[in-house]
């Protein structure tokens, strides 16, 4: 609608503000989210904003059986899972979901008791974490080298309570000692988690079976063949499998007492090699 002016006799249009004023009444901010993802085992939290709720209440429902969650702070149902409570500082009415499940996963309303009932939809998606070991197969690194391994946690929306690191099921213990420095970092980006473990100045008794075990997920394990290098030092930069010119026949004694010890541990293939001088891991293709 216009409120309609003459100016020099012709009608001009002169637009009305008060559409774009927010709604007097009970009514849902625009900024509350459509979306919330959670992990299986760990609390979702379904946050509805609701703006001049005055003496109305605000109900959540289930949308796959209508079945009536809470009203207000009190709980209808018989699961004992959900809850609900009001945040007195955002205005958001909270749905609390603890150990949520796969089939948890779906559409959840929050209404408010005005007629007729202003109602809006929240999707709850119930992710499984996974984790992983970079990489495919064993690890193969020279002594003294940087041992590097890298566990990821797919779909987890928020990090893992913990990530814990294993040798041969021992835990691993992080610092400095006897002139070595073992230490992890984490960094967590969407819905996945990266911890790495690095270990410098690799010894041969750091050889044997790794672990990565999330709080949220499976353990995932590789293992690693710390090996007593020889490589001359104009051979520390190789790292593809053709020999320098320079030294082959030392090449290639390092590349069949590599290949000896790559059919015990039973490798089908002879992994890339990485000298010493090289901070990162081979790994057998």
């Amino acid at each position: 609608m216009e409120l309609r002016n003459t100016l020099r006799g012709q009608a001009v249009g002169v637009p009305r503000w008060d559409h774009l004023e927010p709604p007097r009444g009970p009514h849902f901010s625009q900024d509350s989210p459509k979306l919330v993802k959670a992990a299986v085992g760990s609390p979702a939290h379904i946050p509805c904003k609701v703006r001049n709720l005055g003496s109305k209440s605000v109900s959540w429902i289930r949308h796959r059986d209508l079945h009536v969650l809470t009203v207000g702070s009190f709980t209808f149902t018989t699961d004992n899972r959900f809850s609900a409570h009001r945040d007195p500082g955002t205005g958001e009415w909270v749905l609390v979901l603890r150990r949520p499940l796969p089939s948890d996963s779906g559409f959840y309303e929050c209404s408010i008791s005005t007629k007729p009932v202003t109602a809006m939809s929240v999707k709850l998606e119930v992710l499984v974490p996974t984790a992983e070991m970079t990489g495919e197969g064993s690890v193969f690194l020279d002594r003294g080298s940087t041992l590097n391994l890298t566990c990821l946690v797919h779909f987890s929306p928020t990090p893992p309570e913990f990530i814990l690191w294993y040798h041969q099921d021992k835990l691993v213990n992080y610092g400095s000692r006897e002139g070595r420095q073992i230490k992890v970092t984490t960094q967590h980006s969407g819905d996945t988690t990266q911890s790495s473990l690095l270990v410098h100045n690799a010894t041969m008794w750091d050889s044997g079976w790794y672990s990565c075990k999330p709080a949220n997920a499976a353990r995932v394990s590789t293992r690693v063949h710390v090996l007593k290098s020889e490589t001359p030092a104009a051979m520390q930069t190789t790292t593809s499998g053709s020999p320098p010119a320079s030294a082959p026949a030392a090449y290639l004694i390092s590349r069949v007492l590599l290949l000896v010890s790559c059919s015990v541990a039973g490798l089908t293939s002879l992994p890339t090699y990485f000298s010493s001088s090289t901070p990162s891991a081979l790994v057998d293709r």
